[in-house]
């Protein structure tokens, strides 16, 4: 069955038609951006604009948009940055939610995690998300970027940072600020050098220590099985409404016993994330509290 769901920040699709006993339920978040040139003023082919787009900051040099440039730009953003979140997570089933049998045994699928990102203009009245793009030029190495403005130098490996052994932090912002649209903070928001309530962008908020430093949301490209939060946020939304599908009176606006009586586990579950593959569950193993990643006589 495939069930869908739109979120402020992007939609979402739960695929369980995919699951077997060595298969399990897809989740793919899609997330739709619009971009927008930000091009010269009076149609110059050169000109310049402000760092963070505020009158107050310095400018930088910009060069016009060409067609070419603008495709082959918004195609390499889209790909990479696609690829970087695309299957990397396994979201594991602890709600004993979405059974299935095949051969006599119930299965619980875990979740794959897939991500979609589609790229149009501006103007497509379907875009989660906005973003104002500047083409910089050559001789310019820094643009003050945020959330809804860009510049085309974004989607390059570049040094973000220094750590404590005085090694080079490398980061392509973009593979960064895809996890903001997403809805994930900086890696230290929350920690007493980063209040949540305080500026999150502060140069603190990237991390402190060096593994937080060289996280996708520090200054790195390390992803983390914490950076699931979006998949798993999503998915506990499709769990209930499994749960409750299950449970409730069709013929009645009132909760079924069933529902009353149903585990703690469905409504508390965690659906922690691990970043390796891992079959569909047993019975026996749910209820043993185990995983496993390979089945007799399949490779994972």
């Amino acid at each position: 069955m495939k069930s869908k769901m739109a979120f402020k920040r992007f939609d979402a699709e739960l695929d369980t038609d995919v699951c077997d006993p060595y298969n399990n339920a897809e989740l793919t978040l899609t997330l739709r951006m619009g971009f927008r040139q930000i091009n010269p003023s009076g149609g110059a082919a050169e000109g310049t604009y402000h760092d963070y787009g505020k009158a107050t900051a310095p400018t930088r040099k910009i060069i016009k948009w060409t067609d070419a440039s603008w495709k082959t730009w918004k195609k390499n953003f889209v790909q990479s940055a696609e690829s970087f979140w695309h299957g990397k997570f396994w979201l594991i089933n602890d709600a004993g939610a979405f059974s299935f049998t095949k051969s006599g045994e119930t299965y619980y699928p875990n979740v794959w995690c897939r991500f979609k990102l589609i790229g149009n203009d501006a103007s497509d009245g379907s875009n989660h998300h906005t973003i104002d793009v500047v083409r910089l030029h050559p001789s310019e190495s820094w643009f003050g970027s945020h959330e809804s403005l860009y510049d085309s130098k974004d989607t390059n490996l570049t040094r973000k940072n220094t750590d404590s052994k005085g090694k080079s932090v490398m980061q392509r912002a973009h593979v960064h600020e895809v996890g903001h649209l997403l809805g994930l903070d900086h890696v230290d928001v929350g920690k007493p050098h980063c209040p949540a309530s305080g500026d999150t962008n502060a140069g603190a908020c990237y991390g402190i220590a060096d593994d937080d430093m060289k996280a996708v949301m520090g200054s790195g490209m390390q992803l983390r099985a914490e950076n699931a939060y979006p998949w798993r946020e999503s998915l506990r939304y499709f769990a209930l409404a499994d749960l409750l599908k299950a449970t409730l009176n069709p013929y009645s606006y009132f909760i079924s016993p069933q529902l009353l009586q149903a585990p703690v586990a469905s409504l508390t579950a965690v659906w922690p994330a691990k970043m390796q593959r891992h079959y569909p569950r047993t019975a026996a193993e749910v209820q043993a509290g185990k995983m496993i990643t390979t089945r007799p006589n399949r490779k994972p």
